[in-house]
C-alpha cells in the first residue's frame, strides 16, 4: 500500500466506521481479542454461562414463544446455574420457526431495528429469520476476530470466491467505489462466470489487485485454482486462504496450497449465526467462538461422546431480536476435548461433516458450483425440501419433499433457472419423495454429481 493510500485509509475509515456502526464492531472485536487470549478455560466458561443466562431471561420476558416453552417445561431462567439445565428445553427446528416466527420476535425491540435474512441451511429447506441491529455489529466483530487469526485486518485487500448472495455484483456510484477503495477493498469473482475467457480476465485483475487473503467457498475457488494450475499461472501471492460455506476436502486443500503457496484455514459459519468456529495456525480442529454461541453435540438427542458423529445444536448468544435457543441447525460434527497448543483456551470441534455440495457440469463443459442451484431455491422462496443430482451431461434430477404450497409454477421456476445455468438442452426431471436421507457419513448432500469426479 502506498503512502497516499495509507493516508486516505486512515483519514476516511473512521468516518465510515462512525456512520455504519464499524466503531461498535471495532470495540467488540478488541474486547473479544483481549478476553479470549488472556483468560483461562474456567473464566471463558463462566462468561459464556453468564451470557447464556442473560439471553434466557430476555427470551422469557420478551417473547411469547419462549414464555410458553419455558413454562411448559417448568424451566426457570432466573435460577439457571449450569449448562446441563438447558437440556430440559425442547429443540428448536426450522419447522417450529416457520410456524412461530412472529411469536419469537422480541417485544422490546422495534421493528425497524430488526433485519430480515434467509438461508437454505444444511437441509435444503429455505428459512426466513430476523436479527437485531446490535447483533449485526457483533456478527461483524465475530468475523473480524477470526480474520485476525489468519493475518487479515480491517482495510486489507480481500479476493472473494463466494455464493451469489455474497457477490457484490459491481460497484455502483461514487460513494460505494470510494468506500471499496479505502475500507472494504474487495475484488469478487463472479460465480456465474466460469468460462476460460472470464477466468483469464480475472487472473489479470488479481495480479493488479494484490489481495492479502482469499475468502472462499471451496468449490468456487477450486474451479479457478484448477484453471491456474492447468495454465501454469503464478504470481498471486496471498498470506492465507479462508474457506467456509461448504466442506473443504483434502484434495482441495492440497490444490490451494500448491497453487497459492499459503496456509489454508477452514471456518464453520452459517447465515443464522455467523462464524461459529475457525482453525488456528496449528490446524488441529476448529476453535468455537464461545462469546457468540453455545454449542451442544447430541447423538440420538443425548449428549455425544468425543469422537462421535453428532447433531450440532446452537444457542445464539447475540441475537436478542429473535432468539435461537437449542436450534437444530441440520449440520453434523465431531467435538473433541483436545487442548490446542496455540495458546487459546477456546473449546474445539474436531470436524464439521454437515455440508456436502458438489460441482455440476453444464452442457458446454463449464463447472458450476453447487451453491448456485441452492441459491435458486432460496432466492425464489420455493417451499419444500430438495436434493439436486446430476446423472449425466444431459440429465439433472430434482428430488422434492413437497409442502402443500408447492406447485407446478415452482417447478417451472426451477427448470428455467437450472437450464439457464446448465444449458437449455439439459433435461430437468422432478421426482417427489417422502424423505431425502443423509449420506452414510452423516452428511446431507443436497447437490450431488455422479459425473464430475
Amino acid at each position: 500500500m502506498s503512502i497516499s493510500q495509507r493516508l486516505i485509509k486512515y483519514i476516511t475509515f473512521p468516518l465510515w466506521m462512525l456512520k455504519d456502526g464499524y466503531l461498535k464492531s471495532l470495540y467488540y472485536i478488541n474486547y473479544y481479542q483481549n478476553k479470549q487470549w488472556c483468560q483461562s478455560e474456567e473464566r471463558i466458561k463462566e462468561r459464556q454461562l453468564a451470557n447464556l443466562k442473560a439471553l434466557l431471561v430476555h427470551a422469557y420476558e420478551q417473547t411469547e414463544y419462549y414464555k410458553k416453552i419455558f413454562d411448559d417445561a417448568w424451566f426457570n431462567p432466573y435460577k439457571f446455574k449450569d449448562f446441563d439445565e438447558l437440556t430440559s428445553l425442547p429443540l428448536l427446528t426450522k419447522e417450529i420457526i416457520r410456524k412461530n416466527i412472529n411469536k419469537m420476535l422480541a417485544k422490546n425491540i422495534k421493528k425497524e431495528e430488526l433485519f430480515e435474512d434467509s438461508t437454505g441451511g444444511s437441509t435444503g429447506v429455505p428459512l426466513v429469520f430476523y436479527r437485531d441491529k446490535e447483533c449485526l455489529f457483533k456478527r461483524k466483530a465475530q468475523e473480524l476476530f477470526f480474520d485476525r487469526w489468519i493475518g487479515c485486518d480491517i482495510g486489507d485487500k480481500i479476493a472473494l470466491f463466494v455464493a451469489p448472495r455474497h457477490y457484490p455484483g459491481g460497484l455502483k456510484g461514487i460513494k460505494q467505489r470510494f468506500r471499496n477503495a479505502t475500507c472494504e477493498r474487495i475484488l469478487a469473482f463472479n460465480p456465474y462466470k466460469t468460462n476460460e475467457e472470464y477466468m483469464e480476465w480475472f487472473y489479470q485483475q488479481l495480479i493488479k489487485f494484490k489481495p492479502k487473503i482469499i475468502k472462499c467457498f471451496p468449490n468456487s475457488l477450486s474451479i479457478f485454482a484448477q484453471f491456474l494450475k492447468e495454465r501454469g499461472y503464478k504470481g498471486i501471492k496471498v498470506k492465507a486462504i479462508s474457506c467456509t460455506g461448504e466442506n473443504l476436502y483434502s484434495n482441495q486443500r492440497q490444490l490451494f496450497k500448491e497453487v497459492f503457496q499459503c496456509p489454508i484455514f477452514e471456518k464453520y459459519a452459517c447465515f443464522e449465526h455467523g462464524v461459529i468456529s475457525c482453525e488456528c495456525s496449528k490446524h488441529k480442529g476448529q476453535h468455537i467462538f464461545t462469546d457468540g454461541v453455545y454449542l451442544e453435540f447430541l447423538n440420538n438427542d443425548k449428549p455425544a461422546k468425543p469422537g462421535e458423529i453428532a447433531d450440532i445444536i446452537v444457542t445464539d448468544l447475540f441475537n436478542y431480536g429473535m432468539p435461537f435457543i437449542r436450534y437444530k441447525i441440520g449440520d453434523k460434527g465431531i467435538y473433541t476435548k483436545h487442548k490446542c497448543s496455540c495458546g487459546s483456551h477456546l473449546p474445539m470441534i474436531e470436524k464439521i461433516l454437515g455440508r456436502d455440495r458438489d460441482i455440476l457440469i453444464s452442457s458446454n463443459g463449464e463447472k458450476k458450483p453447487g451453491y448456485l442451484f441452492v441459491e435458486v431455491i432460496n432466492k425464489n422462496r420455493i417451499p419444500g425440501q430438495f436434493q439436486i443430482i446430476q446423472y449425466s451431461y444431459k440429465e439433472v434430477e430434482v428430488k422434492i419433499v413437497p409442502t402443500a404450497e408447492f406447485n407446478k409454477q415452482h417447478e417451472n421456476i426451477i427448470r428455467k433457472n437450472f437450464q439457464k445455468l446448465l444449458g437449455h438442452n439439459i433435461n430437468i426431471i422432478f421426482r417427489y419423495v417422502e424423505e431425502i436421507p443423509r449420506e452414510p457419513s452423516g452428511k446431507y448432500a443436497y447437490v450431488k454429481s455422479e459425473i464430475s469426479h
